[in-house]
Parts: C-alpha cells; structure tokens; sequence
C-alpha cells in the first residue's frame, strides 16, 4: 500500500514540475499522421507519420521524421483520394513495429503537439500496442490546436486547420496538404502563432497555462458541436 501511494505521489510530483515549466524550455514534438481510414477500432492503420520540433519559438529545421508505413492491409479508395498514399507507394515500407523506436525516440522527452492530437494517439497505441512507444504515448503531455485556439478565440466559426490559417494569415502553400509532414509543419506554424498570442495577450508563461486554456477549448468546442447536431 505504501508504494502504491509513493507512485501517487511521485506522479503528482512530476505533473505539478511539467505544469510550472517555462514555454520557451520546452521542446514541442508537433506531429500528424495518414491513416487507412477514421477507426481505429474498424481495424484501420497508420500509413504516415510526419513530425517537427519547435523550441525557442523555432521550428528546428533539422530534427524531422517523416516515415511511409506499410498497414499490412488494403487502402480503401475514400482514403486514397484524400492523402494519395496507395499500396504501391508503401508495399516495400516498413510497418510500425520496426519503426517504433524511431518513433519513440523523436517523441520522448517533448511535448506532444497535434490538430485533434487525440486522433493521432488513438492510432499509435493501438498499431503500436505493447511497444516501448505505445507506453511512451500513453504517458505523454499533449497540447491539442483545435483546442487551444477555441480557448483563445471562443468566437469562430470553425477550428478546422485550414480555416485557421486562412484566418490567421499562416503560410500553407509550400506544404502539400493531407501529407503527414506537410500537415505536421502547417499544424507547427499554428502553434507558434497561438503560443504567441497566449504569450502576448494572457500572458501565458508555462505549461500549465496551455493546459488551462486547452480545458476552457474543450469547452468551447464541444458546446459548439453539440450545437451543430441540433441545427
């Protein structure tokens, strides 16, 4: 029982530490993935995975992962005809659990930053299950965009990414959309852009503070979603 309680209270610990930790101290992971379709419980698969970091208000140009993974199983054509990722293109890759390290490895030690984030880590633990990387995400701190730009801005029509940068001027016409890298580098200008204006206009300092104004996007979104399936 006494370690049992130890556990608690070392964990509480090191959330209490991540919470109070300077933004610019940390190294953000700001990843996107292509799957075979929406469900991961309908056995769909990770087909992409595309990741940048960010520190110092910077996107580190050269610490980027970007993996074709074969799904050892067929693409459907709804699929297809979003990210144009077919058999040909991953039939040599490898799959998951061979890359998993590599994974495991950019990701571990950050933040986790992603647009529905939520999407991404329902996916790798479950193509990755009971792998070192699936422990790791279970575990992992993640900063969802969609909500924090709905606790920043509770007002807009939309969270979806591209209406965000069209909204906030953010450049997306080097990137090819739908590409997990390509995604992945937009989704991080975002960030930068919402990470400055918490910064500048709450005066958001430190993990924590991201975390708060995530909670209050939560709200937002879902107040709207519940909205829309009643108009």
């Amino acid at each position: 029982m006494k370690n049992i309680f130890n556990r608690i209270r070392s964990y509480l610990q090191r959330r209490k530490e991540l919470r109070q930790l300077s933004i610019d101290n940390v190294v953000f992971t700001i990843l996107d993935t292509e799957t075979t379709g929406l469900s991961v419980n309908e056995g769909h698969k990770i087909l992409s995975i595309g990741a940048v970091k960010i520190k110092n208000n910077l996107i580190i140009e050269n610490e980027i992962l970007d993996e074709l993974i074969n799904p050892e199983r067929d693409i459907p054509f709804a699929s297809r005809n979003i990210h144009y990722i077919t058999e040909d293109k991953i039939k040599d890759k490898p799959n998951i659990y061979q890359l998993e390290k590599k994974i495991n490895d950019f990701i571990e030690r950050t933040i986790l930053v992603g647009h529905n984030i939520d999407f991404d880590i329902g996916f790798i633990k479950k193509n990755a299950a009971k792998t070192s990387l699936a422990g790791t995400i279970k575990k992992i701190t993640s900063i969802d965009t969609i909500l924090l730009s709905a606790g920043l801005f509770p007002s807009l029509e939309s969270y979806e990414l591209s209406f965000l940068c069209d909204q906030f001027r953010i450049k997306t016409f080097d990137q090819i959309r739908h590409s997990a890298l390509g995604d992945a580098i937009i989704t991080a200008r975002l960030f930068l852009f919402l990470l400055d204006t918490a910064k500048s206009r709450n005066n958001v300092q430190n993990i924590g503070g991201l975390i708060n104004l995530c909670k209050q996007g939560r709200q937002i979104h879902s107040l709207m979603k519940n909205f829309n399936k009643i108009h």
